[in-house]
């Protein structure tokens, strides 16, 4: 049997995980957003850029929220129905899918181009380069976090089901 305190302890550690990578994917890509915006995107790709960096501020915004949601509800009220398994699977799920597509299509389009070289290079490419990385960062904290929850799921199995269950293992 898992115990509430080991619970508490690693959701702690995942969504803060989960929340300090997605802010920093959050000021990358709308700092990029806003400066490609202003600039105008790169001139290869111009839609492929602009699709793909917004698909990653989507998902940045997405777990942000709920990640902050989630944490500080847990900590508050853990043992209400209202953040649940399910409260907590669900936008773990579509915030884990959403950073999948932004970061797999942005190393799509940018896994060929080499930043130091003058003929490939665009505005920002070392910093589309970061958000490549962050991205995929927090898209493994997420299938980590992911993991925990459907791991809690499967335990929660044989007591009250997984709709009415809590975090803790009653």
């Amino acid at each position: 049997m898992v115990s509430a305190r080991a619970v508490r302890i690693a959701h702690t550690v995942l969504f803060t995980l989960v929340l300090l990578a997605s802010v920093i994917c959050l000021g990358i890509s709308g700092a990029l957003v806003g400066h490609y915006n202003r600039e105008g995107y790169p001139p290869v790709h111009t839609g492929g850029y602009r699709d793909r960096i917004r698909i990653t501020l989507v998902a940045s915004v997405w777990s942000t929220a709920f990640a902050l949601i989630l944490t500080i509800g847990f900590q508050v009220a853990g043992r209400n129905i209202a953040f649940g398994l399910l409260t907590h699977l669900v936008p773990v799920a579509i915030g884990f899918i959403l950073f999948l597509i932004g970061a797999a299509s942005l190393t799509g389009l940018t896994d060929k181009i080499d930043c130091g070289m003058s003929g490939q290079t665009f505005s920002k490419c070392g910093v589309v380069k970061g958000l490549v990385v962050i991205s995929w960062i927090d898209t493994i904290i997420l299938l980590i976090t992911l993991v925990f929850i459907i791991t809690l799921c499967f335990i929660a199995r044989g007591g009250y089901g997984v709709h009415k269950s809590t975090l803790y293992a009653d």
